[in-house]
């Protein structure tokens, strides 16, 4: 696997890594794809991604997925989700130049959607394990298990990274809470937006804790 990664000697703690950026076929169509696993970070990325500009939805709840792409909202409103989301892949590549959507288990279907993606740039976002399954684990999974079921998902993630070989930003979420204003400016750099002048209401909504409306 070959990479784009732009390193600094004087940057020893980098928030993200940059894949596969000389293989973007376009500057003026692309399709932002959020993912990783649940309660590992991807809201806090879509949040800072939305503020920097990217089109991630409309009247989006307050964890930044658009319920036209979350397989768990369609099922239980009765709504065949990979129809559906076909569908609304197909209307915004129509009326969308660049967009995205965020939802942490995509790999659960975005397999299926290669063909049809536009110029596709994936945001994949890593955190420590053990906080990411701590949810699993109160819940009464056992431990062991619930570490290697997020383990094991982020491997599919990374699988996926390998195969497709499109522009890929791998973010740290603790580095990029340590980091913000580095972590801001790599993710504007790979959307290719300028990177806002006022940071203070980005910076607030990446300090850890509960989820924060935008």
């Amino acid at each position: 696997m070959t990479g784009s990664s732009k390193k600094e000697s004087s940057r020893v703690d980098e928030p993200t890594i940059s894949l596969f950026e000389e293989n973007s076929t376009s500057d003026t169509k692309k399709t932002f794809i959020i993912f990783g696993v649940g309660r590992g970070g991807t809201t806090m990325v879509a949040g800072v991604a939305k503020l920097c500009g990217l089109d991630i939805g409309k009247d989006l709840p307050i964890n930044m997925e658009d319920n036209d792409f979350n397989i768990h909202v369609l099922r239980k409103a009765g709504i065949k989700p990979v129809h559906h989301i076909l569908s609304s892949l197909k209307e915004r590549n129509e009326t969308k130049d660049i967009w995205g959507w965020k939802f942490p288990r995509v790999i659960a279907y975005l397999p299926y959607l290669r063909d049809l993606l536009v110029n596709p740039h994936l945001i994949l976002v890593f955190r420590d394990p053990v906080a990411t399954a701590s949810r699993q684990i109160l819940s009464g999974k056992p431990e062991v298990k619930a570490i290697e079921a997020v383990q094991q998902l982020q491997q599919r993630n990374m699988e996926l990274v390998k195969n497709w070989e499109v522009p890929t930003l791998l973010v740290s979420y603790e580095k990029s809470v340590r980091h913000p204003e580095q972590f801001v400016a790599d993710l504007c750099s790979f959307l290719n937006v300028e990177r806002p002048a006022g940071m203070s209401d980005i910076l607030k909504f990446m300090q850890p804790g509960r989820y924060k409306p935008i």
